[in-house]
């Protein structure tokens, strides 16, 4: 049984749509660094402060 025309366009569109709403946070996500001119993963400090850490190294 081969399957209709319309119904493979189908799967194929929802499956092009699907990937791009999986892809998009990412995209989105470099477009920020690029903006911004950020660069995180060349950073080597890698230690986590807390926001009182931050607030009390900013004062």
């Amino acid at each position: 049984m081969k399957t209709p025309k319309s119904t493979v366009q189908k799967i194929f569109r929802n499956a092009i749509l699907s990937l791009f709403i999986y892809a998009l946070p990412v995209i989105l996500m470099f477009i920020t660094f690029y903006i911004k001119g950020e660069k995180p993963w060349l950073k080597k400090d890698t230690k986590q402060q807390t926001i009182s850490q931050q607030k009390q190294k900013d004062q």
